[in-house]
C-alpha cells in the first residue's frame, strides 16, 4: 500500500457534491477551461443537480448533448490539511480519489497536493 502526504490544504467549493449511478443519462455541458481540470465536464443529472465528472466514465450518446454513465461515480472533493497521510484509490485527469488514514473519510483532491511518502515505523 503506497501512502501519499498532503503539502497543501485543499478546501472544496462545492458543499452538495453530484452523485450518478451507472446507466443515468445525463446533460452535458462545456469542458473545464482550466489546466488541471483538464477532462474533466460540467454534466446536469435530471435532478438539475450539477458537477465535474471525468469524460472517461461518459458514453456520449450523440444527441441532446446526453451521455450515459459507465461507473458510480461521486464528485465530493476532501477538506484535506497540509501533512495529512491518505492512501491514492484511484486517479484520473491530474485528480485523484483518496481515504484519509486519520478518519478513513474518502474523496478527490488534486494530484500537486500529494505527494509519495515513505513512512517509518
Amino acid at each position: 500500500m503506497e501512502l501519499w502526504k498532503s503539502i497543501s490544504t485543499h478546501k472544496t467549493e462545492y458543499e452538495v457534491p453530484i452523485s450518478l449511478s451507472k446507466g443515468e443519462i445525463v446533460k452535458l455541458g462545456d469542458l473545464a477551461p482550466e489546466e488541471n481540470w483538464k477532462d474533466w465536464i460540467w454534466v446536469e443529472n435530471n435532478r438539475q443537480q450539477g458537477g465535474w465528472v471525468p469524460i472517461q466514465i461518459i458514453r456520449n450518446l450523440g444527441h441532446n448533448a446526453e451521455g450515459l454513465i459507465l461507473e458510480d461515480y461521486s464528485a465530493k472533493e476532501l477538506n484535506i490539511d497540509i501533512n495529512e497521510i491518505v492512501v491514492k484509490i484511484k486517479s484520473l485527469n491530474a485528480w485523484s480519489w483518496v481515504r484519509k488514514i486519520s478518519d478513513s473519510d474518502e474523496g478527490w483532491v488534486p494530484d500537486e497536493i500529494i505527494e509519495l511518502t515513505i513512512l517509518k515505523y
